[in-house]
């Protein structure tokens, strides 16, 4: 029998092997029709035995698609299809990749793998190139004859595949259902008969039988991904649920992570001051969550950055970065330093998503692989930003229970302060009552009139004090309701500061107090007289309360901007901590137990000079004092609070 003819009746155009032209057959094919010569009875019978065993082989791999392929391309070698096979795989990007490369000689497999693959940017005279891009098997009978005749040029793999001296080649596709999905190459040398028919026929079966275990296995694992991931979501909400201290569940999140669906996670939150905080970090490998650690401590993660947690907050979208190439992480490095660091972290996959709650971005959680060679892709988003909801809630939940329970504690604080504060006034005010209603039992006809004013200024003094701590109280609910009003005039700011701080001389001198007051310069702008004496008269109140016994200074002075009021004492002065906090509402810099007060005058200056359109400056070193600092503009908005209209 002539070897160019198939020993099977093939049905359909194409299918004689003529001088290694491109055959297609159509699906599916049967093996039948065999000549009764021994020898194509014989390669008839080995390539039945190859289907069953590879098929077996196939339908029972429980090892990775790698392990999977080499032994399919070992069959291929001992039942006598191919004196050597090689597998490239199809990457998504395009890219082929060298998976297996086996020979009937295990001593020529070492130069076979050496053998390049492909490359896309080969030009269309490749014939394996022209395989994968056409899905269309090549069969080459007589192989160096044909190939040199075909082209001109050998391709570098080509040109190295002739020192293994391949009598016949057959290229065949791998096709999945949208593309190729890899290809298998295989040869034959002397003594072997060169390929035909029934062998194409098999290779293409083998193909077929190869991309269905894949498809399986790729199902498999998607199956047991999924399975993976949910026990993580089920687990990681369960942690969440488990407790309103959201440090510690969101360390145990991070642990759950790895390593079902990263190597390395992290948990970043924003603080108040717009600075990030590392909460968790967890990694297989305790070194390298060591330097996950060390990269948050030395090189801190920025709102202004343009990668990391950082840019995630600030524009509030996932990050994803399905590779991470080393030449792409110079941009991201401070420092050599820092760069060396990264890279030994070894990111090869990273995906950040933001922790967003009622509108706001509270943090971060960042899933990365880190050694294990896996990629995140788009599908993975969906778990990332399912996972930061839940965590996202957690943690605005853990932060509403604390506020509840700091505006409870405020509450009672504020109640019992309130009640000492008021009934400080009362008891003296009762007891100038008493002693006058014994004066005037006593003295019906003949009044003591020196001391009768000694008690009605006591009264009038404690009532004064009642009267300003239940305006207090109002101004606070009517900043809390929007509804404070302004009666804007003209005014000077100079002369209302002398006459405001000469009420406070008797106290200034009873506690020995210096003080000074400058105020020469004429400040004349649109004001609420009531309002800004309040504003004057909570900062000496102030001044007089914690620098008693130490000269206090006030200056008023008119500067581009408007005008300015500064009122410094020389007392305790505030802790660093203390400082920021001091302008809230019930907040105070010291016990309660020492200095009396609601807490309230600092909460009502700042929300009065706010109000009149200015601000206010605190600035303090402990030990050495206190400097408050208003500004001022030289007309006022004059507007309702509530409603935005004039008065």
């Amino acid at each position: 029998m002539n070897p160019g003819t198939s020993p099977l009746n093939m049905s359909g155009p194409g299918n004689r092997p003529d001088g290694g032209a491109r055959h297609e057959f159509p699906e599916p094919y049967g093996m039948h029709g065999v000549h009764e010569t021994d020898s194509h009875q014989e390669m008839a019978h080995r390539c039945l035995q190859l289907l069953a065993e590879s098929g077996r082989l196939l339908t029972q791999q429980r090892s990775g698609l790698r392990r999977m392929l080499r032994e399919v391309a070992r069959l291929t070698t001992t039942h006598g299809l191919a004196s050597f096979c090689l597998v490239d795989l199809v990457m998504r990007d395009g890219r082929p990749h060298r998976v297996t490369a086996v020979h009937e000689d295990r001593s020529q497999e070492v130069q076979l793998r050496a053998l390049g693959s492909h490359s896309r940017s080969d030009t269309a005279c490749n014939p394996m190139l022209d395989v994968v891009h056409t899905g269309v098997s090549r069969l080459f009978v007589d192989y160096p004859l044909e190939i040199r005749r075909q082209v001109g040029l050998l391709p570098e793999p080509l040109a190295s595949l002739e020192k293994f001296a391949p009598r016949s080649v057959l290229m065949v596709p791998m096709k999945g259902r949208r593309r190729v999905l890899g290809m298998l190459l295989l040869g034959r040398c002397q003594p072997h008969e060169p390929y035909g028919a029934l062998e194409l026929e098999v290779a293409e079966e083998l193909a077929r039988r190869i991309v269905t275990a894949m498809t399986t296995l790729r199902q498999v694992r998607r199956a047991r991904r999924a399975e993976r991931r949910a026990r993580f979501i089920a687990r990681a909400s369960q942690a969440l649920a488990a407790s309103l201290d959201f440090r510690v569940t969101l360390d145990q999140v991070a642990r759950l992570a790895v390593p079902v669906v990263a190597d390395l996670c992290a948990v970043d939150i924003l603080e108040e001051d717009g600075s990030l905080r590392r909460l968790a970090v967890a990694h297989q490998l305790p070194e390298k969550a060591a330097v996950a650690w060390e990269l948050e401590h030395r090189w801190p993660s920025r709102l202004s950055d343009h990668y990391g947690p950082g840019r995630v907050i600030s524009t509030g979208q996932p990050e994803l970065r399905e590779e991470v190439p080393d030449s792409k992480l110079p941009r991201a490095a401070r420092d050599a330093e820092h760069l060396r660091t990264l890279r030994s972290l070894g990111l090869e996959s990273y995906l950040i998503a933001p922790l967003r709650a009622r509108g706001r971005t509270l943090g971060t959680i960042t899933f990365a692989y880190a050694g294990s060679h896996r990629r995140y892709r788009k599908s993975d988003l969906s778990l990332a930003m399912d996972m930061a909801a839940r965590a996202a809630l957690a943690v605005d939940n853990a932060l509403l229970y604390r506020a509840s329970r700091e505006a409870v504690r405020l509450r009672d604080e504020f109640l019992a302060v309130a009640s000492h504060e008021l009934k400080t006034p009362l008891t003296p005010l009762n007891l100038r009552l008493q002693s006058l209603q014994r004066e005037l039992e006593r003295n019906n006809s003949h009044l003591d009139l020196p001391r009768l004013r000694e008690h009605v200024a006591t009264l009038q003094r404690q009532s004064k004090r009642l009267s300003t701590l239940a305006e207090g109280l109002l101004d606070v609910s009517r900043l809390e309701a929007g509804k404070l009003v302004l009666d804007l005039e003209c005014l000077d700011l100079s002369a209302l500061v002398r006459d405001v701080a000469s009420r406070f001389g008797a106290q200034a001198e009873r506690t020995r107090t210096p003080l000074e007051v400058r105020a020469e310069e004429r400040v004349v702008g649109r004001w609420d007289r009531l309002r800004l004496e309040q504003v004057v008269s909570s900062l000496l109140s102030n001044a007089l309360k914690y620098g008693a016994g130490h000269p206090i200074h006030v200056l008023v002075e008119r500067v581009p901007t408007g005008a300015r009021l500064t009122v410094r004492d020389e007392g305790i002065g505030i802790s660093p901590e203390h400082l920021p906090r001091i302008f809230a509402r019930f907040e105070r810099a010291v016990s309660a137990e020492h200095f009396g007060g609601l807490g309230l005058g600092l909460y009502l200056t700042r929300n009065l000079v706010e109000a009149l359109g200015g601000s206010i400056h605190a600035s303090s070193e402990p030990g050495k004092g206190s400097t408050f600092e208003v500004a001022l503009p030289l007309a006022s908005p004059g507007v309702t609070m509530a409603t935005g209209h004039a008065p």
